[in-house]
């Protein structure tokens, strides 16, 4: 078992690329995300625990000063469709105040012939 990567924005390249990597591969990338460094913990939403998500898109954003002039911390969004194609979701892990891990995976996408 590989050990889980830091969801944050320091990571956020090493991310993308793993992901662009799966997608050149012809398949479709999946996230499974912890609360735990080891990966003991899945991390859950509303939805249950984000295991084995397809993602459809990643963020990052640096930190920045907000309209009162307070430094807000860097932040990544995951967003990921949920139960096949029954909807789509997002998970944010903003750096600094709550920890996540994340693994990738792959499956491959069906072939259709018309």
């Amino acid at each position: 078992m590989s050990t889980p990567i830091a969801l944050n924005s320091e990571n956020y390249s090493a991310l993308d690329t793993s992901i662009q990597d799966i997608l050149k591969q012809g398949k479709r990338a999946l996230i499974t995300i912890y609360t735990a460094a080891d990966g003991s913990t899945l991390a859950s939403d509303e939805h249950g625990t984000i295991d084995k998500r397809e993602i459809l898109s990643i963020s990052f954003t640096a930190s920045y000063k907000d309209a009162d002039g307070n430094d807000t911390k860097p932040f990544v969004v995951v967003k990921f469709k949920y139960n096949g194609d029954q909807f789509i979701d997002y998970f944010t892990s903003i750096d600094y105040v709550e920890d996540h891990w994340y693994k990738l995976d792959s499956v491959a996408i069906p072939s259709k012939t018309f």
